[in-house]
This record gives structure tokens, C-alpha cells and sequence, in this order.
């Protein structure tokens, strides 16, 4: 069986509704998609709506005729100014702009519309006192509304991808704080687990009882381990496009083939084409997490290839081990939603999972079991993560 996760199809927004289910970040910017509420919709259709009202003085000049040149370039602008406001209105509603981000923009249309209209009626009144009243003024007013109403629109958009870029550095401050003191907590009170467990061991003569100590102390490890895995999975996610460069493959996967033989591997073979990736240094971490992970997990032989494919470096690392359930698979794939009934075992191949999405590249996992299934007769897993070349 075979899975490919592709972050260039496929958004990875599964850990910031869990966050928002844990209460660390707000809800209402967690889900991309619009929540189709009343204010949302009342926002819509105030920007359409102005945008229809400012079309009839504006189209009428070209439906009327008898305009100079200079008079029918201005309906025109005109026109396509408010025929873009009817059009962004239903644009805004189905946008992936929050309900909040959507209603500012609104109101920075309005607030576009309110202050030139007051200007240009103080200019009409002013020219009419002074006897020289304004010649075709809803020809005029009608021409600047629209251009203020779509500039004001424009502006609105950058003023919501502002307050949306501070609110998620702020939910980014707040999850690294979660994340340190959990990691902490977790690396001290596994330790005292651990020894203590270890002191129980040594000082027991009942097996059984000798045994269980052992065996609190082996999870105690495992749990403290998985705060270091915490750690890398934050670091992965992070999104730095500015900070890629070129990164020799062959290196790494050296690396990792050294890391896989002192994990364990019996038997490790390299197979490198000459190739580049664009991306940094959690690549090699997540070469080196697949690498380490066979042979934790039973495996006795580890493969590792690299080769450019269609424009991406293909970095594999296939295993004789027992192999990872097609349920899990499906999870880290994104193929299936991650439930409390079917999730990831451990954090490893989120760590692969989420470096393949901070570098814009793809995920396959290929597993083949004893029973038949698959290519061969032998259990084993190949998981291939892509990543843009360099």
C-alpha cells in the first residue's frame, strides 16, 4: 500500500485546530474557511451594493451618449470601479478572511465613501455660494466614490492581513511558552520517574515486581524522549522560505546511514545520486529521524537513496521492519483525519510529515507485509519524503 502527502495540494492546518480545541489559541482564527454568519454576509453585501449604486451615475453618461472623449474615459473607469466593488463583495464572502477581518474591510469602504462624499458635498455647497455651482456634479461625485471605495477596499485587505499576521504571532509566542513548559515539566518529572523506578529495580528480589520497576523505567525514557521529539517538531514547523539554500544531499545521507548503524541496523546501504535540495538544516533531522526510527522499530537492514525527480530530490529510507499500519499511514499521509481512535503512534513522522510542508514538498510511505500485500513477500517500509531542488 502507498500514501503521498503533498503540501502544494493539501494544507496542514490539523495542529492549529488542535491547539484551538485545547484552548492555547483563539478559535475564530483557526478555520480558513468562511463561517457564513450574518455580519459576514451583511459586510458582503454593504461593498456590492455600494458598488451597484455607484454604477448607475456612472454608466448612465455611456448609455446616454453624446459624451466628449474625455467624458466617456471617466464613465468607463467608473463603470469598471463599481462593477469590481458588486464583484469583491461576493469575493469577500467566500474569502478566507475571518467574519471580523471581512466586516473591517467593510467598514474601511464605508469609511472611504463617508469621507470623500462629505468632501465633495463641502466643495459643491462652496462653489455654490460663491456662485459658480458645479457643472454635472453627480457625474463627478459618482467618479470619485468609486475610486475611494475600491482604494479604501484595497487598503482594508492590508489592514486585515496585518491585525491576522500580529494575532498569529501572538498565538505563536503563546504555543512556544505551552511548548517549553510542557517540555520541561516533562524532561524533569520522567527523570525522577526514572530513577526512582531504577532504585526499585535494584532493591527488590520479587522478579515480577523487578520487572514492573524495569518496565516503568523503560517508559519513563520513552515519555522523556519524547520532549526532545517536541522540540524538533516545533522547529519543523516553523516556516523560514527566506533562510533555504542549496543543501548537498550526499552528506546527510551519510549522516543518517551512521546514525542508523549506531540505532542498531545490522546491514545499511547508501545509494546517492548528486543532487541539491533547497531547503536547511531540519532536513538532514528528518533524514536522520527516518533513518534512526527503522531499526528502533525491529528493523535489521536500512536502505538510503536519493535521486532528483521532476524537478524535486526524492530522499528514501526503506526498511525490512515490521512495518506501519495502513491506519496510521492514512494519518500522516493526510489521507484520514487524526481522531483519538486513529492517530500517529509517535512523533516522528510528523517531524518528516512537517518538514516536507515547511519546505513545499511531499510525502509517500509504502509499506509491504509478510501476508502478501504489496510488492513483495518481505515486511518493510519505504518512506520517501520530496523536497524542491535546489
Amino acid at each position: 500500500m502507498a500514501g503521498r502527502y503533498d503540501t502544494r495540494d493539501a494544507g496542514g492546518g490539523r495542529v492549529r485546530e488542535l491547539l484551538a480545541a485545547l484552548g492555547v489559541i483563539d478559535p475564530d482564527h483557526v478555520s480558513e474557511e468562511p463561517d457564513g454568519g450574518v455580519a459576514r454576509a451583511a459586510a458582503a453585501l454593504f461593498v456590492s451594493l455600494s458598488g451597484f449604486v455607484l454604477l448607475i451615475p456612472n454608466v448612465t453618461p455611456l448609455v446616454s451618449g453624446g459624451e466628449p472623449p474625455i467624458g466617456i474615459a471617466l464613465s468607463v473607469l467608473g463603470t469598471v470601479l463599481s462593477v469590481a466593488l458588486v464583484i469583491v463583495g461576493g469575493l469577500l464572502y467566500r474569502s478566507t478572511f475571518t467574519t471580523r477581518n471581512a466586516v473591517r474591510i467593510a467598514v474601511w469602504s464605508l469609511f472611504g465613501i463617508v469621507v470623500l462624499g462629505a468632501i465633495m458635498l463641502g466643495i459643491i455647497r462652496y462653489q455654490a455660494q460663491l456662485g459658480s455651482p458645479m457643472i454635472a456634479p453627480t457625474f463627478t461625485v459618482a467618479k470619485v466614490l468609486a475610486i475611494g471605495a475600491v482604494a479604501h477596499v484595497i487598503i482594508g485587505v492590508y489592514d486585515a492581513r496585518r491585525v491576522r499576521a500580529q494575532q498569529l504571532a501572538k498565538e505563536q509566542r503563546r504555543v512556544s511558552v505551552l511548548n517549553r513548559m510542557i517540555r520541561h515539566n516533562l524532561r524533569n518529572e520522567t527523570t525522577v520517574l526514572g530513577g526512582h523506578a531504577s532504585l526499585i529495580a535494584e532493591g527488590v528480589d520479587d522478579p515480577e515486581l523487578r520487572n514492573s520497576a524495569e518496565a516503568v523505567a523503560e517508559s519513563a525514557a520513552v515519555i522523556g524522549g519524547l520532549a526532545e521529539d517536541a522540540k524538533r517538531l516545533q522547529a519543523a514547523f516553523e516556516r523560514r522560505p527566506d533562510e533555504r539554500e542549496s543543501v548537498p544531499v550526499e552528506p546527510l545521507i551519510e549522516d543518517a546511514a551512521a546514525a542508523a548503524r549506531e540505532a542498531g541496523a545490522e546491514t545499511v546501504d547508501v545509494d546517492v545520486e548528486p543532487c541539491a535540495a533547497l531547503a536547511d538544516d531540519r532536513l538532514a533531522t528528518a533524514v536522520e529521524e527516518l533513518a534512526t526510527n527503522a531499526p528502533e522499530h525491529g528493523a535489521s537492514v536500512v536502505d538510503l537513496s536519493a535521486r532528483e525527480v521532476d524537478g524535486d530530490v526524492a530522499i528514501t529510507v526503506a526498511d525490512d521492519g515490521p512495518g506501519i499500519h495502513e491506519d496510521e499511514s492514512r494519518v500522516i499521509t493526510g489521507r484520514d483525519p487524526e481522531t483519538q481512535l486513529e492517530h500517529a503512534s509517535g512523533l516522528g513522522l510528523w517531524i518528516v510529515r512537517a518538514t516536507a510542508d515547511a519546505f513545499d514538498g511531499w510525502l509517500s510511505i509504502e509499506t509491504t507485509r509478510a501476508d502478501g500485500e504489496g510488492a513483495g513477500d518481505d515486511t518493510g517500509t519505504a518512506v520517501t519524503i520530496g523536497i524542491p531542488a535546489a
